[in-house]
C-alpha cells in the first residue's frame, strides 16, 4: 500500500446519485454446510461504500447454504437479475472454491469478474494467471474497487487505477500499489444487513455445540472490526496486503455497537480484529465507555499488555473471552517466530485472565524452523506446568505471503506453487498428507511428533473431565444430562446434549468421521474454563459404545481369527481407553494409507488393504475400527467375498443407532456430509519430502 489517503467527499443521502452498474458481491463459503465461520465484514465495507455513489448492489452470502445449493442460488441470480459485474472475495484456503465460482459464472454471463481479498495479495500474478478474473484488486476493497467501476462505467483505461492486477494484451499487468484509507472513521458503517446477518444470527444457534467449544446456553453473536491489519510481523502471519496497522476510534466502534443493538437485538460481540489493542489507554477508553451497556464481547489481545487491574477492568465491562498467541513455550521458538514475547509473559497472563474468570483461546504451533525435540519438551513442560489442556496443538503452515513461505520456497519444498495452494482448500487434509517439514528434524519423526501431539490433545482434554452426576438418553441423538464443572463445582441441571453436534438441530451425522470418538469441550458459564464431556458417557452414545463391545467379546469367546482395520494412529488413546481390544484373535492389520503400512498394530505388522490382501482374509472376522474411510473398507470386504455378518463396522454402528438398520444400509457412499473444504485435492501433488512409515511412539505422550 503506497499511501494512506484522506477518502473523498461521500455523497449525502438527499444527493441520490444513481450509476448504471449492477454489482453482485459473493462471499464464497470455507465449510461445505451452512455456517457461521466467517462473516463478510470486509464485503459488508465495500458494499456500503459503493453504495454511496449510486452502484446497485446485488448480495450472495454463500455461507447461508449447503454446498449445492449455493450454486443454485448463484443461478438463480444470474438468470433472474441484471448482473454487470461480479465482486469475489476471499483468502487463499477458498482458492479452489473461488476457481469453481468463476467457472460457474462465464458461461452464464456477460458480466465482468472482479476479484478481491487476502487471496490477490500474494503470489497475485499466479492467481491472475489461474483463476482468470477480468481483474483483481489488491488490498482495501473500498477506495480501489470504486475508481476501478468508475473507470469500467465512463470506459477508461484499468491501467489509470492503481492497486490492480488485469490482463494487458492477454498478459497479466500490474498497476502498482493503490492508496489505502488514512482514517477509517471515515467509511460508512458496514452493511452488515445486506449480507444476512438476520441468517447468520439464526444459524448460530445451530451451531451451539461442538467438539471443539459448546455452550450449554446459546449466545447470538455479532462480528464486529475496529482496525485493520497488524503491527508485529510474525514470520507465520500475512496480513492479506491490508498495509499499516489501522484503527477505528473507540467512540466510532461503539457507535456501532449500539446500531448492532438497536437493530439485531444482541448483546454479544466478536471483535475480528487481528488485535484489537496495541496499548491499555485504547482497551481502557473502551472498556468505560460499555461498561453500561450490558454487553458480552470477545476479543484477540497479546499477554504482554495484560495486567491484573485491567483484566478485572475488562471483566466487568463484559468480556467474555481473550484469543492470545501463545504458540510456543519456547522463548528459543518465540524469538524465532517473531513474537516479541516470553513463556514468563504467557505464564503471567493465564493466570491473571483465570483469576479474571475469563476464558482463554489459544493454540500451541509446532514446526518452527528452529523447533527441536528440546524445544518442543521445554513447550510441553510449560503446557503441563499451567494447565493449559485446552491450548490445542496444531502446525505451523508457511501460508503464502508469510517468511515461511519464502524460506519454504528457497528450500525448493514449494517446487510447483499452484499445487500447494490448491492443497491448501482443504487444511485439514494438508496437515495430514501434504505437510511441509520446515524444521531440521528427519521427516519420519516430524510426522510421528505431529501424530503424537494432536493425540496429545485428546488425552489433555481427558485430563479436566466433565463429572456426570446423572443422564438419560432421549432419542438417537440426544440425551439429558446433569453434571458439574471440575474446577469450579458450577452444576448444569437437564442439559440437552446432541451428540455429534452436527445433529444440534435435527441434522444428520456424519458418518464419515471419527464419529463416537471425540468428545466435547463444554465451557463452564460460571468459571469460563473448559470441562472435557467423554463421548462415551453421554448416554444414547455409550448405549452404541456397549452395542459394539458386545460384538468385540463374542469374536473373543469364539476364538475367531479377526483382520482389523485401520491401524489407528490419531485417536490412539481414545479407542484403547474406551474399547477393549484385548484378547482378539488379531491375525492382519490392513490399511490404505501408506504412511501406517510397516507399522506395528495388535502385534501385527500392518500390511497394505487392497483386493489382493482382503482376498486372503476371507473366511475370517473383519473389525473396521473408527475411520473416515469405513465404507470403501466396507465395501472392499464385501466385494472379495466376506459375509455382511462377519464384518463389526464401528461407524455402520453408529449409522444403525443414529438413522435405523434400513437407512444405515441404503445410505451409499459419498451420500455423507463431505468432509473438508472446496474442490478435491489434485492426487499429483506430494510434499517435497515424503512421510516414512512409522509407529507413534507413545513416550511423547507419556512424558509430558
Amino acid at each position: 500500500m503506497s499511501s494512506l489517503i484522506k477518502l473523498r467527499r461521500q455523497p449525502k443521502a438527499d444527493e441520490k446519485p444513481k450509476a448504471s452498474l449492477r454489482i453482485l458481491l459473493i462471499s464464497p463459503s470455507y465449510a461445505p454446510s451452512r455456517n457461521t465461520m466467517y462473516f463478510p465484514i470486509g464485503l459488508s465495507y465495500v458494499a456500503a461504500y459503493v453504495r454511496k455513489f449510486g452502484y446497485e448492489v446485488v448480495p450472495l452470502n454463500m455461507n447461508h447454504w449447503d454446498a449445492e445449493e449455493r450454486y443454485q442460488q448463484l443461478e438463480r441470480v444470474l438468470r433472474e437479475e441484471r448482473i454487470d459485474v461480479v465482486g469475489i472475495t476471499g483468502i487463499t484456503i477458498a482458492f479452489n472454491e473461488i476457481e469453481r465460482i468463476i467457472q460457474f459464472v462465464r458461461p452464464r454471463s456477460q458480466a465482468q469478474i472482479v476479484l478481491g481479498g487476502g487471496i490477490t495479495s500474494c503470489e497475485s500474478e499466479l492467481v491472475l494467471s489461474t483463476l482468470k478474473p477480468d481483474y483483481m484488486v489488491v488490498s482495501e476493497g473500498e477506495l480501489i474497487f470504486l475508481n476501478l467501476l468508475q473507470t469500467m462505467e465512463s470506459g477508461g483505461d484499468p491501467g489509470d487505477v492503481r492497486g490492480i492486477w488485469y490482463f494487458k494484451d492477454g498478459k497479466p499487468c500490474s498497476t502498482g500499489e493503490g492508496d489505502g484509507i488514512g482514517n477509517l472513521d471515515d467509511l460508512p458503517q458496514p452493511d452488515l444487513d445486506l449480507f444476512g446477518m438476520e441468517e447468520h444470527l439464526a444459524i448460530q444457534c445451530e451451531q451451539q455445540f461442538s467438539y471443539h467449544e459448546s455452550h450449554l446456553v446459546g449466545s447470538k453473536m455479532i462480528p464486529i472490526t475496529a482496525s485493520r491489519s497488524c503491527p508485529f510481523r510474525c514470520t507465520f502471519c500475512y496480513h492479506a496486503g491490508m498495509g499499516k496497522y489501522r484503527r477505528h476510534s473507540i467512540v466510532a466502534t461503539v457507535e456501532h455497537i449500539k446500531a448492532c443493538i438497536e437493530k439485531f437485538g444482541v448483546r454479544y460481540f466478536m471483535i475480528y480484529d487481528e488485535l484489537f489493542s496495541a496499548n491499555k489507554a485504547r482497551l481502557i477508553e473502551f472498556c468505560d465507555l460499555v461498561k453500561d451497556l450490558n454487553i458480552r464481547w470477545y476479543c484477540q489481545l497479546r499477554v504482554d499488555q495484560m495486567d491484573q487491574l485491567l483484566l478485572h477492568r475488562m471483566k466487568a465491562a463484559g468480556c467474555h473471552y481473550i484469543s492470545y498467541g501463545f504458540e510456543s513455550g519456547s522463548d528459543t521458538v518465540l524469538e524465532s517466530m517473531q513474537k516479541k514475547i516470553t513463556a514468563a509473559q504467557i505464564a503471567k497472563a493465564v493466570k491473571m485472565t483465570r483469576e479474571a474468570r475469563i476464558g482463554i483461546q489459544a493454540n500451541f504451533l509446532f514446526g518452527d524452523i528452529v523447533e527441536t525435540e528440546q524445544t518442543l519438551q521445554e513447550t510441553l513442560a510449560f503446557q503441563q506446568a499451567n494447565e493449559l489442556f485446552f491450548v490445542d496443538w496444531s502446525a505451523v503452515i508457511p501460508y503464502p505471503g508469510t517468511q515461511l513461505f519464502d524460506r519454504a520456497i528457497e528450500r525448493n519444498q514449494i517446487p510447483d506453487r499452484d499445487l500447494f495452494i490448491r492443497s491448501m482448500g482443504n487444511v485439514s487434509n494438508y496437515l495430514w498428507k501434504h505437510m511441509i517439514n520446515l524444521t531440521d528434524l528427519p521427516d519420519a519423526r516430524f510426522r510421528e511428533l505431529y501424530v503424537e501431539l494432536r493425540e496429545l490433545n485428546d488425552q489433555n482434554h481427558r485430563k479436566v473431565r466433565t463429572i456426570v452426576e446423572a443422564g438419560e438418553a432421549l432419542g438417537p441423538t440426544r440425551s439429558t444430562m446433569t453434571f458439574r464443572c471440575p474446577t469450579c463445582d458450577h452444576v448444569d441441571t437437564d442439559a440437552v446434549i446432541p451428540y455429534p453436534p452436527e445433529c444440534t438441530q435435527g441434522g444428520a451425522p456424519n458418518l464419515k468421521s471419527p464419529i463416537g470418538i471425540p468428545g466435547m469441550n463444554v465451557v463452564c458459564p460460571d468459571c469460563m474454563r473448559k470441562h472435557h464431556l467423554v463421548a462415551k458417557a453421554i448416554p444414547h452414545v455409550g448405549q452404541i459404545y456397549a452395542e459394539f463391545q458386545r460384538s468385540l467379546d463374542a469374536l473373543k469367546a469364539s476364538q475367531k481369527e479377526v483382520v482389523v482395520l485401520p491401524a489407528v494412529d490419531r485417536f490412539y488413546g481414545v479407542v484403547f481407553e474406551d474399547l477393549d481390544l484385548s484378547g482378539l484373535k488379531v491375525a492382519a492389520v490392513l490399511d490404505t494409507r501408506e504412511h501406517r503400512i510397516g507399522a506395528s498394530f495388535l502385534g501385527q505388522t500392518t500390511i497394505k488393504l487392497d483386493q489382493t490382501s482382503v482376498a486372503q482374509q476371507v473366511g475370517r472376522a473383519a473389525i473396521v475400527l473408527p475411520w473416515v474411510e469405513y465404507d470403501t473398507a466396507v465395501a472392499t470386504l464385501l466385494a472379495a467375498g466376506f459375509a455382511r455378518e462377519d464384518i463389526v463396522c464401528w461407524n455402520e454402528y453408529f449409522a444403525a443407532a443414529m438413522l435405523g438398520d434400513d437407512a444405515a444400509q441404503e445410505r451409499k457412499p459419498g451420500h455423507e456430509p463431505r468432509v473438508g473444504f472446496g474442490a478435491p485435492l489434485p492426487e499429483t501433488f506430494s510434499p517435497s519430502k515424503a512421510w516414512a512409515r512409522t509407529e507413534p511412539n507413545k513416550a511423547l505422550v507419556r512424558s509430558s
